[in-house]
């Protein structure tokens, strides 16, 4: 079994089948992004999904050791796709190590209307999908990602994702919602 074939196992498991999905291609690099309507899933948002990012271990990570990564937006917004995809693609690309705290911005608002151009990358606060080990001794982590404001983005960068996320639960800022407003820098 290849992993990408246990991830999307893992998926299906989890959410059952998908009830949307799309190809992604940049060059020679093929990613997936799987959508799940909230209703589906128990997780109470829409839930997106790469897969493909995990066909290679992530650059400096260790032998391994792979990653995928999801979304949950409530409501959803179809257009983080291709944003989605752009991450998974750009570490397999560039040979880059994209992980817990990292910011990837894109080349446009992340879907029409938004202000938001830029992903944040954070481990699973809550586990909503757990690791998964593979017998040869493969391991896939899947990493949250949120959409955050310029003002979000700059806060990371001068105080890091755990501070934001302080913030964020201090002040009840629902992360998930794609209409929310920036918080103040």
């Amino acid at each position: 079994m290849t992993v990408v074939s246990a991830v999307r196992d893992l998926y299906r498991g989890r959410w059952g089948e998908p009830s949307r999905k799309a190809a992604f291609r940049s060059g020679a690099f093929e990613i997936e992004i799987f959508k799940w309507d909230a209703a589906a899933n128990g997780e109470g948002v829409d839930l997106y999904a790469t897969l493909g990012a995990s066909v290679e271990d992530m650059p400096g990570a260790g032998d391994g050791h792979r990653v995928e990564y999801f979304v949950g937006l409530q409501p959803g917004r179809d257009a983080i796709a291709s944003p989605l995809a752009a991450l998974g693609l750009f570490a397999r690309r560039e040979g880059v190590r994209v992980d817990h705290g990292h910011t990837v911005p894109a080349d446009e608002a992340l879907w029409p209307g938004s202000e938001m151009h830029t992903l944040l990358v954070l481990r699973q606060a809550v586990e909503i999908l757990p690791e998964l080990r593979l017998e040869d001794g493969v391991r896939v982590e899947f990493l949250q990602v949120v959409p955050v404001f310029e003002s979000e983005r700059m806060f990371v960068a001068e105080h890091g994702a755990d501070t934001l996320l302080k913030r964020w639960e201090g002040a009840a800022t629902p992360f998930w919602d794609p209409r929310r407003a920036a918080e103040p820098a």
